[in-house]
């Protein structure tokens, strides 16, 4: 019985995690470059079910019947990295990444962080830089400096400013993206990922990504897993009733 209601109980917790993600993803329909998320599940724990039989000799041997779990739990974090829908802008500050890759952008003193939001900005002292003040970063992990000057970024990358090359972005990727960890603002981290550099991506300016959330199937999600709760709920009411009995009036025989 107490079994039960933890499986349910869990449940549950599962489900309310579940619904906050959904809420997350719908949240950032409009984020540039936002990737949508969802969360892998696990059971608990398994235990091997046995059944004590007897041969015609009279000795008894013990037969397994199969496995039973004992409720779920996160397991971890999955991002779809699918390419969004590019949209132009006729903003000179704002990229997009046609393929596969990433922008990097020097997240603190120490970390870099890898992004695929493109809208970009020039700080007072000329470096292009994200809305929050990120520096982006081009060739050997160097930031970006434009100045005040007209500036044109080529589609592999490289930026001209009054007709010469002053840089390039350094767009890489992964071959374990799917270890890359949301830092927040679209932007992502790697604790142990070799960067690989992409061959076939185009840079566009005055485009940006956006979001690859599906708002319908965030809306089938969320409906789904308001049934999932309801259910476990009742599960649980059902079994407080039989446990009222059992202490009420069984108890008292």
């Amino acid at each position: 019985m107490m079994r039960a209601l933890f499986t349910a109980t869990s449940g549950m917790i599962v489900q309310e995690r579940k619904q906050a993600n959904v809420m997350n993803n719908l949240a950032n329909v409009q984020t540039v470059g936002f990737k949508v998320e969802d969360l892998i599940t696990k059971e608990v724990q398994q235990s091997t079910l046995q059944n004590r039989e007897r041969l015609e000799t009279g000795e008894s041997y013990m037969r397994e019947i199969g496995k039973i779990g004992f409720g779920t739990q996160i397991d971890k974090l999955f991002v779809d990295f699918e390419q969004g829908m590019l949209e132009e802008t006729h903003r000179n500050t704002d990229f997009a990444i046609d393929g596969e890759g990433f922008f990097k952008i020097q997240w603190n003193e120490n970390e870099i962080g890898y992004t695929r939001n493109g809208e970009f900005q020039v700080d007072l002292n000329g470096y292009l830089c994200t809305l929050e003040g990120k520096r982006v970063l081009g060739r050997e992990d160097q930031p970006i400096r434009i100045g005040s000057n007209e500036f044109v970024v080529e589609e592999d990358g490289r930026i001209l400013v009054d007709g010469i090359q002053r840089n390039q972005f350094q767009i890489v990727t992964f071959d374990t993206i799917e270890e890359l960890n949301p830092l927040g603002q679209s932007v992502y981290s790697i604790e142990n990922g070799i960067e690989v550099d992409v061959n076939n991506t185009k840079i566009l300016q005055k485009h940006l990504e956006k979001s690859n959330v599906n708002p319908l199937e965030e809306m089938v999600k969320m409906i789904e897993i308001s049934r999932t709760y309801e259910s476990n709920q009742r599960i649980i009411q059902s079994l407080d009733r039989v446990l009222e009995k059992s202490v009420n009036q069984v108890g008292r025989v």
